[in-house]
């Protein structure tokens, strides 16, 4: 693993200004940038860096390094669009070669950019387009939504990366923040600048058709149904039930309160009975409470669900979560993200809609990432409703 150049080492912030305009004009002789699907960002988490935007059903998300990501769960974001949009990012998923996968919200949001499969397909000669390079730009933003291309050449490519070198490592070197950092021949994304050699200015780039393999099973999921050839929907009506859970469930607490259908009843479970808790509360990151429901034996497409809280405790609410589905009755394997969000403090009743997103499932989970008060007794939830619909398989 190459290592990261220090700050100290160079001084990258003093010649942001100088370097704007010096890789702009170096670059002027090859395909500018401008133009491409996706959309990048300035990242600020557990370091500064990069990242760039995907939708995915009707939501974006952010791929970054996971070492700019760190151990933090948001991240603040500063899109590269006509707008300069904000937005913030939760942590999803980490996946294999530094890249973490984090839920966007926002302005950012909305004007999110590609989808994994318009990126795929733009991307897929990436190994022609590499022979065929005298020259590669690296895209950089800035705090403010300013974008800044670095001129570089490659020293080598293998099958999972590229090496590059930047032309003029004086005035326009790599440095320590723009990891995450696009890589462009022209116009067509290429790779993802992970880190930077302190002692030879050297770049280490992930190759983005090796990225997309690895984030690929996040996009591409199967879950989501293919409603032209499911023509026989039937109606069901069918009751949801609570089948495993990561956290103790609070005394007295039984699980068929959560489909009684009196709100004046409630489950609960104790945030700090889960494994790898420890006080200073890093089970909110490392440790998300795990509710998995099971919809039966057939396979439903879930419309939507609806969670309760009527306890009147304001420190009993759930804040940060996200939805996976499983196509599996039973299986471990197979889950997939098809919501994440925030439930409002006070809000009685979270509603989420999944009627556009057209998921098919015979179980869904509820991943608790964070609660609005970190060391509260017990997290209360009185209700969980679904409407769903049975798919002809």
């Amino acid at each position: 693993m190459a290592k990261l150049r220090p700050t100290a080492a160079i001084k990258p912030l003093l010649a942001a200004s100088v370097g704007l305009s010096i890789a702009t004009a170096a670059i002027a002789q090859t395909a500018v940038a401008q133009n491409t699907p996706i959309t990048p960002v300035f990242v600020e988490a557990g370091e500064i860096g990069q990242g760039f935007l995907l939708k995915r059903l009707d939501s974006c998300y952010l791929i970054t390094p996971e070492h700019v990501v760190k151990d933090n769960f948001f991240a603040n974001l500063t899109a590269a669009n006509a707008a300069r949009s904000k937005g913030e990012a939760v942590a999803i998923q980490n996946f294999g070669y530094d890249l973490s996968i984090m839920g966007v919200s926002g302005p950012a949001a909305e004007g999110c950019g590609a989808s994994f499969n318009e990126l795929t397909s733009t991307s897929a000669d990436v190994l022609k387009q590499l022979q065929s390079a005298s020259q590669l730009s690296v895209s950089t933003v800035s705090a403010d939504g300013a974008r800044t291309l670095t001129p570089v050449s490659i020293s080598s490519v293998d099958l999972l990366r590229l090496y590059v070198q930047p032309i003029d490592a004086i005035n326009t070197p790599l440095y320590q923040g723009m990891s995450g950092s696009t890589v462009y021949v022209g116009q067509t994304p290429v790779g993802m600048l992970q880190s930077v050699d302190a002692d030879s200015g050297q770049g280490l780039v992930l190759r983005i058709d090796r990225l997309l393999e690895t984030i690929g099973p996040f996009f591409n999921d199967g879950l989501v149904a293919d409603l032209a050839n499911n023509t026989g929907l039937n109606a069901l009506q069918q009751s949801v039930t609570l089948s495993a859970w990561s956290h103790a469930p609070s005394a007295g607490s039984n699980s068929n309160l959560l489909t009684d259908g009196d709100t004046a009843t409630h489950w609960s479970y104790q945030p700090q009975q889960g494994p790898n808790y420890n006080k200073l509360g890093n089970y909110q990151a490392h440790n998300p409470v795990r509710l998995t429901f099971s919809l039966g034996d057939n396979l439903q497409q879930l419309n939507s669900i609806t969670l309760a809280n009527h306890s009147k405790q304001r420190s009993s609410f759930i804040r940060d979560f996200e939805i996976l589905a499983n196509r599996s009755e039973r299986s471990a394997q197979g889950w997939v993200p098809v919501y994440s969000g925030t439930w409002m403090l006070g809000q009685e009743q979270k509603e989420i809609d999944l009627s556009k997103a057209n998921v098919a499932a015979r179980q869904f989970m509820l991943v608790v990432h964070s609660h609005w008060q970190a060391d509260a007794e017990q997290i209360v939830i009185s209700e969980v409703k679904t409407s769903q619909s049975l798919l002809a398989e």
